[in-house]
């Protein structure tokens, strides 16, 4: 492999499943109630995916979330075992790493820098909460590259890399990681939460148990 991009939620982390930063901040804000009332108006096709947006930035407005609140949150996030000693061995074999998620770039970035692994990374991608100099909550901003369409973020990194697609492993666990296959890319789900891990033309490989992130790498083909 030449390149590898992971998932963030519930794939480089310890989750239960259904939980991610989103769900983390409504919990945080004693709000899940609200939070499910958004998701079932967007199930229903009553709102579209950036009403939806806009509906959870100005709810987290109105709670008053703050970057205090964003630290808290990371603070009980805790990383898969073996993640730095993964990140270190992909290094050794010149293996590029990649974050791609739905989740929350301030989140993200807290809890890989207080683990001493942000350096590994080549670039991440996930949804931005913008925050002023008091810590108020002020825009939100959305990936650069569609996170419902990872694929098509697989395609744009093989021609930045001059690398074929097999060259490339994705390691994800949901459901919106499923479409990743539709680059040529190697796929490897791990604690599947919604995937269809046992679809072999979704997911190249699969772990539906892995406690710590060594596991991965005999699917990296050093």
């Amino acid at each position: 492999m030449k390149a590898i991009i992971f998932d963030f939620d519930g794939t480089l982390t310890k989750s239960k499943k259904g939980s991610n930063c989103w769900y983390k901040i409504w919990d945080y804000l004693g709000d899940l109630e609200y939070d499910n009332k958004l998701y079932g108006m967007f199930k229903r096709n009553e709102i579209n995916d950036e009403e939806w947006l806009d509906l959870i930035f100005e709810r987290y407005v109105e709670k008053g979330l703050n970057d205090h609140a964003m630290q808290e949150i990371s603070d009980k996030i805790e990383l898969l075992d073996g993640v730095e000693e993964t990140f270190e061995k992909l290094k050794e074999n010149d293996v590029k790493i990649y974050i791609l998620s739905g989740g929350i770039r301030q989140i993200i970035e807290k809890v890989l820098k207080r683990e001493g692994v942000l350096e590994y990374i080549s670039s991440f991608e996930a949804y931005d909460l913008n925050f002023d100099e008091e810590g108020r909550l002020v825009s939100y901003s959305s990936p650069k590259h569609n996170v419902e369409k990872k694929y098509e973020f697989v395609e744009i990194l093989k021609n930045q890399l001059g690398i074929e697609s097999d060259e490339i492993l994705f390691v994800g666990n949901g459901k919106n990681d499923e479409e990743v296959y539709k680059s040529g890319a190697k796929t490897l789900c791990i604690n599947p939460d919604g995937a269809d891990f046992e679809n072999r033309l979704v997911w190249t490989y699969a772990i539906e148990e892995c406690t710590s992130m060594c596991d991965i790498l005999k699917y990296c083909n050093f």
